[in-house]
């Protein structure tokens, strides 16, 4: 098994899943086109965003739920899959909670120990670059190792601690999942690439332009989300040990 046998996968898993998975990316992603066509370039409100974010968890976790129930069962009732979101909404957002504490406790020594190395440099650029390197390194590394945490609660009922320890338990020294991952990197980067150059387009009608943007979206983020759950499914190693967790 390859990274490269896991893309395939997941296109054919995409295709037998479309028609209920692209509905969910709709849903996912419409509240925010509604308010940019509505308040136009407005910030939203703490409640907007609020409200913006909540819709957004319901339904990506929705689609996780029922890329799990697919796999598992062949079961694409939407049905089925908001009845286990509503189980395991709160979870999923506690463990995604835990990893951005863990993140920003992270961060602390790292941004002291890049003041302390840049406080010396005069020239500002070089300054900035030591100072995103020495905080960016540790952080890309924790995002990296906890990246499945969501997935085992949503899949194994792990608490937030357990789950964390789990994806980093699975991603230690696993080659596949590194490759699965630049893939995901590489698919991410030409995604934004095209995004970017969407925005570049002179000419274009604002509304027209949101719509292309959120057409490639709804197409394009069901498909990572499969890739994401197959890299999960089959790059798990043996029951992590009780005493390591």
């Amino acid at each position: 098994m390859t990274a490269i046998n896991i893309l395939k996968q997941s296109f054919n898993f995409y295709t037998r899943l479309f028609n209920k998975i692209f509905w969910l990316s709709v849903a996912s992603s419409v509240i925010p086109l509604i308010h940019a066509s509505v308040f136009g370039d407005e910030a939203p409100s703490m409640i907007g965003v609020l409200i913006i974010m909540g819709v957004s968890w319901f339904f990506s976790v929705a689609m996780m739920a029922l890329i799990h129930q697919f796999s598992i069962e062949q079961n694409e009732s939407l049905q089925s899959a908001f009845s286990l979101t509503l189980k395991k909404l709160g979870p999923v957002i506690l463990t995604n909670f835990a990893l951005g504490i863990l993140i920003f406790l992270i961060m602390i020594p790292a941004v002291l120990v890049g003041s302390i190395l840049s406080a010396g440099i005069a020239d500002e650029n070089l300054k900035n670059t030591v100072m995103a390197v020495v905080v960016g390194i540790p952080v890309i590394l924790a995002v990296y190792h906890c990246f499945l945490s969501s997935y085992f609660t949503l899949v194994d009922d792990l608490n937030p601690i357990e789950a964390i320890k789990s994806s980093y338990y699975q991603s230690k020294k696993n080659k596949l999942y590194f490759n699965g991952v630049m893939i995901l990197v590489l698919g991410f980067g030409l995604y934004f690439i095209i995004l970017n150059l969407l925005k570049l387009m002179i000419g274009v009608n604002p509304l027209i332009l949101g719509l292309f943007e959120f057409s490639l979206s709804v197409f394009v983020l069901p498909l990572f989300s499969v890739f994401i759950y197959r890299l999960f499914i089959l790059t798990k190693k043996p029951e992590l040990p009780d005493e390591e967790l």
